[in-house]
């Protein structure tokens, strides 16, 4: 099926902070529980190894779990200890602390906006984007990967939703139930998270919606080369494919390395 350019609830700017920092909550405990990203460690280092550098300037990070369950992986591979820098549009300021607190030294945040199709020429370091490449249309996701070629600066794009329907029409289904079971072991567990999520379901409701948008609007592997085609100029290579996640999920990804 082809793609759909849709909107997420949590991309609407007016869409109050408190729901979208527990919607990247549970995204986060997600990739930390789930690691839907674990085979995805392997290519990470690889291209790391690749772009000469040890840190990470992680784009639309939400709430940071998939690199804090990869750090481990990526801190063996590489030998040594991998830095990060969250980032996001709209930080999540108390998921990046308890990150930070996490992995004391080598987890930092940038505590303002930071947009991705122009990120400042300060934040240096390989960019990634972990679930979050498929909120962009064509032109602001090709804006993204251009801007990392003109910088100079490494990127990896990393999705584990993709347009399979028939894969997804059961966990999505399941959605609301698997955030009402587990939200008891998601930090902070606060008030609001407590009403927002029992008494009036809006956390469930809208992680589910939000999960059914994102499927629909994932890029395919041929749909990232397409992105990256024409920006290998000046020594800068891609490297598109997908590999093994959850169930009969895969992650796609696309990976852009200047040459050092």
């Amino acid at each position: 099926m082809r793609r759909l350019q849709l909107i997420e609830l949590q991309d609407l700017p007016r869409f109050p902070t408190v729901w979208r920092n527990l919607l990247t909550d549970f995204i986060g405990w997600y990739a930390t529980a789930f690691r839907p990203y674990r085979l995805v460690a392997q290519v990470l280092a690889e291209a790391l190894r690749s772009a000469g550098t040890t840190h990470i300037v992680d784009l639309c990070a939400g709430g940071g779990g998939p690199l804090l369950d990869l750090k481990p992986a990526l801190d063996r591979a590489l030998g040594t200890r991998v830095s990060v820098t969250l980032t996001d549009k709209y930080p999540n300021l108390d998921a990046f602390q308890l990150a930070a607190s996490r992995f004391p030294g080598d987890i930092h945040f940038a505590p303002e906006s930071v947009d991705a199709t122009t990120v400042r020429a300060t934040l240096t370091g390989f960019r990634t984007l972990f679930t979050s490449f498929h909120h962009f249309p064509p032109e602001q996701a090709r804006a993204i990967l251009a801007d990392a070629v003109q910088n100079r600066q490494g990127i990896g794009v990393f999705e584990f939703t993709e347009r399979r329907p028939l894969v997804w029409a059961l966990p999505l289904l399941f959605t609301p139930a698997l955030v009402w079971c587990v939200t008891p072991w998601i930090r902070p567990l606060t008030w609001r998270r407590l009403l927002w999520t029992y008494v009036v379901p809006v956390v469930p409701l809208a992680t589910a919606f939000d999960g059914l948008v994102s499927v629909l609007r994932s890029y395919s592997v041929d749909e990232l080369r397409a992105l990256a085609c024409g920006l290998d100029g000046s020594g800068y290579g891609w490297q598109t494919g997908s590999v093994r996640s959850s169930g009969a999920s895969r992650v796609t990804y696309a990976i852009g390395v200047p040459a050092t």
